[in-house]
């Protein structure tokens, strides 16, 4: 397993200055974060260009996010708001497949779905979004991989898609940060640890801040416990952001996140 750094954790920074930031704190493998306008993925010339730069900096790509608002209306009652997302999800899987990464990852619906008379419908529309991008996905050597949220609302969506879609094609993407949210680290880990295809690792208080792990208040002894068990074997990814960190210059904030990666990775029985 080895760690991984995503490119949002600054959007300030060009995206030029930011992978050889990344490389230059000692990570191997990158992650394209969630805003196309940064990284220009959703672009044929943009695509390009990253992997020309990957490629100068000795990097691997590990995945892509979709984007995000543009990207979550997967469910949505208004067809047109729905059919743009999808399509949003697919230039994600478009540049995945471009860039030789294994994963795209996805976000389903903004917060759940609170209204019980709309609920089957709306499960039918992103029933429906899901299956197109998952063959989408599968037709590109792309696997699917749909993020938990931060209430159960979401989450109660996100455990239905999962049961439903049980092939190789789409998986889990656990993050970490937005289950602190809801107070229930770890236990959609535990659960569905066995389709696991990627992890969001970052750290807070009980809001989404994506602090650097160690930052915040998750048990981080108790996450290697639950994680090093599930015999996974993709990278070990994080997705912290600089706006809420205690260190505000890229290098040592980068320098910082490499560090407490290389804590993550160590197994709990040889420490």
């Amino acid at each position: 397993m080895e760690a991984a750094m995503c490119t949002s954790f600054d959007h300030t920074i060009p995206f030029a200055q930011v992978v050889p930031l990344i490389r230059q704190a000692g990570f191997g493998v990158v992650s394209i974060g969630a805003r196309p306008r940064h990284s220009d993925y959703d672009t044929a010339e943009g695509r390009a260009a990253i992997k020309q730069l990957t490629g100068e900096n000795g990097l691997t790509v590990d995945s892509v996010h979709a984007p995000f608002p543009e990207g979550d209306r997967l469910f949505s009652l208004v067809e047109s708001e729905r059919l743009e997302s999808v399509r949003q999800c697919k230039l994600a899987i478009e540049a995945a497949a471009y860039l030789e990464g294994r994963i795209v990852v996805v976000h389903l619906i903004p917060d759940g779905i609170e209204d019980r008379g709309t609920e089957a419908e709306m499960i039918g529309r992103g029933r429906l979004s899901v299956g197109e991008l998952a063959e989408c996905a599968a037709d590109r050597g792309v696997r699917l991989a749909l993020e938990n949220g931060q209430t159960p609302a979401y989450d109660r969506v996100l455990e239905l898609l999962l049961t439903e879609f049980e092939g190789d094609s789409v998986g889990f993407c656990y993050d970490s940060g937005h289950e602190n949210v809801k107070g229930t680290c770890f236990g959609l880990l535990e659960k569905f640890g066995d389709r696991l295809l990627s992890v969001h690792l970052h750290d807070n208080l009980g809001s989404d801040t994506h602090l650097l792990p160690y930052e915040g208040n998750i048990d981080w002894d108790r996450f290697r416990e639950a994680f090093h068990g599930l015999g996974y074997s993709g990278s070990l990814l994080l997705e912290p952001d600089m706006t809420n960190s205690q260190f505000k210059e890229p290098a040592v904030f980068l320098s910082e996140a490499r560090q407490r990666a290389e804590r993550l990775l160590q197994c709990p029985l040889d420490t």
